[in-house]
């Protein structure tokens, strides 16, 4: 009889502590942060200005991005990040189209693409509980993406 009280004492505090653990458990939320955006440079005749085999076009080592913080340029340089300059190029199989993809940390960054052009990617930033995204997208002064109005996140750039 005393080993079956034990054991309905032990079970209760089983259930009990199951139940607690269930009711104080958070559960964490996903982040989502979204603050790249895809260029893809064309020249007027419609040649990819970021295919290096082209005769004119945008070496990657020689793009620079920098954040414009407090009024000042600072050159983008994160040794200890994936894309320490907030910059990579990739090509896109489907178009058979190279893409540079730059991260926009800052509401306004200077995107030099060479020694002579360098361009002005302004940004509106919606920034809440754990998640950060676009919202709009300004190529040299033109709205060219609006979060909810463009699906894709790739920008047609003329040069």
């Amino acid at each position: 009889m005393l080993i079956k009280k034990i054991s309905l004492l032990f079970l209760s505090f089983l259930i009990i502590g199951k139940m607690y653990a269930q009711k104080t458990t958070k559960t964490k939320s996903t982040a989502y942060i979204n603050i790249n955006i895809d260029l893809v440079y064309k020249d007027k005749d419609g040649n990819d200005l970021l295919d290096s085999n082209n005769t004119v076009h945008f070496s990657t080592k020689d793009i620079t991005v920098y954040n414009i913080e407090k009024g000042e340029k600072v050159k983008v340089n994160k040794l200890k990040m994936d894309y320490p300059n907030n910059h990579f190029m990739y090509r896109d199989d489907a178009t058979s189209t190279n893409h540079l993809r730059v991260f926009l940390e800052a509401e306004t960054v200077l995107l030099q693409l060479n020694a002579t052009t360098t361009d002005k990617i302004k940004s509106e930033i919606k920034k809440t509980k754990g998640n950060t995204h676009l919202v709009k997208v300004w190529y040299n002064g033109k709205l060219v993406w609006e979060f909810g109005k463009d699906t894709s996140q790739v920008i047609t750039i003329i040069k």
